[in-house]
């Protein structure tokens, strides 16, 4: 039995195989946008979270409200309403989207699977659906776990120690374990995370007479913001003869946050990060994923089965004061006082997807499979009359709000994609996807807010149709290949939020809506059409990979903010969305690697929005027109032949549009810009698997706005929670490889 340093470092573009096709390829010989981070360049770059992958990666926008609550966006591709994402998220061959419940409200949204023991990450840029499916319409990141070494005994292990400007300690410690149980037939794979961190957002009580002010004088509370976030992935792989593979996962995490980490604005801002609140504000979020995945190779081709089941529960409490305030100021209400409303989350989802592989000598190549996917998607929100309200406020109140929704979603599909070598630098790709998905629904609501009359909504939908996909790869020699593609994207539609027709009827008549509006929505689609290029020049030293895309989008799934309080998801009508994407890999000498990345979006509404502010030609919310992204490492040898390195990370987020409502102080989030910095090496001798580094995030301690998230209640037009960028972050990393 070897004992081997389980490492990658390679950072020459034109070795890095991907998987995007759900086949290996080397990515500078793939005819698709993709961006691609080994485990070695997400180590060296400090990437911990989906949000820092999106700095570094031209086309891809996350809107994040912290950890775990995360709405992903892909070539301007933004929609903040819906049951299902604009892009598909995956952690190997499993969706992991927490699709049909309401994912899209970033309080709710995507988790952050810890990076630690992550042999890469793609993004897609661009609609997969022939091969990722309905949630796949902007593009598709995915996370390709580390699998069992069967021949080789691995140990890694490392701690971080780090403090966080006008926040405190942290603290993260991973292990990893990689034991063979019979060489080249069994082995067992357990990686485990813990990782604390001290939070830099302070909290006051609010006024009780003035809910846009806080009482400084009062009792304040420090680094609410805690997390805590701890689990692990253990695998068991077997290889069988003839050639036959079976291998069985389970990931779980499990992620408390103390606070949100959101300051209030006012009377908070971007130069003082405050929130004011009467209630705390815990949430959790707990994950697992168990797969079990079978591989059969033959000569000219693979079968392949993979079974899953995703877990996910979220719990959220929000202070609710301050909206209670509002809507039943001066009478009964004369002051805030104190609210909380509570949200229970829940996301059970099976997948099933069986896969067919070629390998042909000949110039024909195919893939094609069947799919199959079930959510079963029960939520709860309530916002119970606190004690002593009414006996302070002299009212008769119950329950201010009581809302249940039980949603059941199946999606099946046959694809299928094939490519033709029509010469030996010309290859033709065709891809089709057949879908059908059924939706049941049942929601249920009551309360003061919703009137004397309980809501009690009860609904089916059915989509189906063809997602076609055109791609044509050229070769031109060793060095350069183009390409061009036109695909289709899909995303289908569901229920609406529990919305009265009591209360908001004849509102949502007045918008020319008819009342299925507030029970429901349809599906909306797009058109792709891009060019690109990845060339090779300067003796295999520069890499310039890049692309120019046209994205035509119908019936486009958005959000209605109703003045009854309640907002609904409609088919908006239509937009468009054209960019640039850049990327740049440069190696002028061989201690020196530069890298430059960006991009160029416009993406436009392209009609009005009856009952909205927005109008035709209005930005698209949460897309900068221009991101960027550049790097430079220096690599050298120090005593005893110890390898070290030094890098910086300069990224740019541009201005993008928050509201579409112009007079609102919260309508636009501006620019910012972070640099990180990191130093350090892989042994601390020649003879050791010791490593040190030490690194400070946000150098200069810019603040910038990453998210205006809704709330789980209502959003108030005078006052608004504001994800925001973590504080300048020192720290050490201690690392030991076996």
């Amino acid at each position: 039995m070897q004992v081997l340093s389980d490492d990658q470092d390679d950072d020459a573009d034109h070795k890095v195989i991907i998987t995007a096709q759900k086949r290996s390829e080397q990515l500078q010989n793939a005819p698709i946008s993709v961006t691609a981070f080994d485990a070695a360049k997400l180590e060296q770059m400090g990437i911990e979270s989906v949000a820092d992958v999106a700095r570094q990666t031209p086309g891809l926008t996350v809107n994040s409200s912290g950890p775990g609550q995360n709405i992903l966006i892909v070539r301007g591709i933004s929609s903040t309403a819906g049951t299902a994402g604009t892009v598909g998220y995956y952690l190997d061959d499993t969706p992991i989207s927490a699709s049909s419940n309401a994912s899209l409200l970033s309080q709710r949204g995507l988790i952050d699977p810890s990076l630690f023991d992550i042999t890469q990450v793609e993004v897609l840029r661009g609609p997969q659906g022939t091969l990722y499916g309905s949630s796949s319409m902007g593009g598709t990141v995915k996370y390709l776990t580390k699998q069992p070494n069967l021949n080789t005994l691995q140990f890694n292990a490392d701690t971080t120690l780090s403090n966080t400007e006008s926040g405190g300690w942290n603290t993260s410690t991973n292990v990893m374990l990689n034991v063979p149980i019979s060489d080249n037939v069994a082995a067992f794979r357990l990686a485990v995370f813990d990782r604390q961190q001290d939070g830099y957002i302070d909290r006051y009580p609010i006024n009780p007479n003035n809910y846009l002010t806080g009482v400084t004088s009062g009792p304040r509370q420090d680094n609410v913001n805690t997390e805590k976030t701890t689990g692990y992935r253990a695998l068991l792989k077997i290889r069988l003869e003839d050639d036959l593979s079976m291998t069985a996962s389970v990931f779980s995490q499990h992620t408390y946050l103390g606070a949100p980490f959101q300051i209030d604005v006012p009377p908070g801002s971007l130069h003082s990060l405050i929130q004011t609140r009467f209630i705390p504000e815990p949430s959790t979020q707990a994950t697992t994923l168990a797969n079990f995945t079978m591989n059969k190779s033959f000569d000219q081709f693979e079968l392949l089965s993979t079974t899953s089941y995703y877990d996910r529960q979220i719990h959220i409490d929000e202070d609710t004061s301050k909206v209670l305030y509002y809507f039943f100021s001066p009478a009964p209400q004369a002051y805030v006082y104190p609210s909380v409303m509570r949200g229970d989350y829940l996301n059970h989802e099976y997948t099933q997807e069986f896969r067919f592989t070629s390998y042909f000598s000949g110039p024909l190549q195919f893939i094609g499979g069947a799919f199959y996917h079930h959510v079963e998607a029960p939520l709860s929100s309530t916002l119970p009359t606190p004690p002593g309200y009414n006996n302070a406020f002299r009212t008769q109140f119950d329950v201010f709000f009581d809302g249940t929704r039980k949603t059941s979603v199946v999606e099946k599909a046959v694809f299928g994609e094939g490519s033709y070598a029509i010469t030996p630098q010309l290859t033709a790709r065709i891809g089709l996807r057949a879908f059908w998905v059924d939706q049941t629904f049942s929601q249920q609501s009551a309360g003061v807010l919703v009137g004397p009359t309980p809501s009690n909504v009860n609904g089916v939908s059915s989509d189906q149709g063809v997602n076609p996909k055109f791609n044509l790869g050229w070769q031109v020699d060793n060095d350069l290949l183009l390409y061009a593609t036109a695909s289709e994207g899909y995303r289908p539609g569901g229920p609406n939020n529990p919305t009265p027709q009591s209360v908001c009827g004849s509102e949502v008549a007045r918008l020319n809506l008819n009342s299925g509006a507030l029970s429901s929505f349809g599906a909306d689609s797009l058109w792709n059409y891009e060019l690109g290029e990845k060339a090779v020049f300067l003796d295999g030293t520069l890499f310039v990979n890049s692309s120019v895309y046209y994205i035509d989008w119908k019936k486009v799934q958005q959000q209605i903010d109703l003045q009854c309080g309640f907002n609904i998801t409609v088919n908006f009508g239509s937009a468009t969305s054209k960019g640039i994407e850049l990327e740049m890999n440069y190696q002028p000498v061989n201690n020196w690697n530069l890298r430059l990345a960006g991009n160029y979006t416009s993406a436009l509404l392209g009609n009005d929005v009856p009952g909205t502010t927005a109008k035709k030609g209005d930005e698209l919310l949460y897309v900068p027109k221009w991101t960027a992204a550049a790097s430079a490492e220096y690599r050298t040898a120090l005593f005893n032949g110890m390898p070290a390195y030094a890098r910086v990370d300069y990224t740019y987020t541009g201005n993008s549009i928050s509201l579409y409502d112009t007079s609102s102080p919260f309508y636009q989030s501006k620019a910012y810009n972070l640099i990180n910095f990191r130093v350090g090496t892989k042994q601390l001798s020649a003879d050791s698997r010791w490593g040190l580094s030490m690194f400070v995030d946000n150098v200069l301690n810019k603040i910038g706005q990453t998210s205006l998230p809704e709330g789980i209640s209502a959003d108030l037009p005078t006052t608004r929670r504001i994800g925001i960028t973590r504080p300048r972050t020192i720290g050490i990393n201690l690392s030991y490889r076996m």
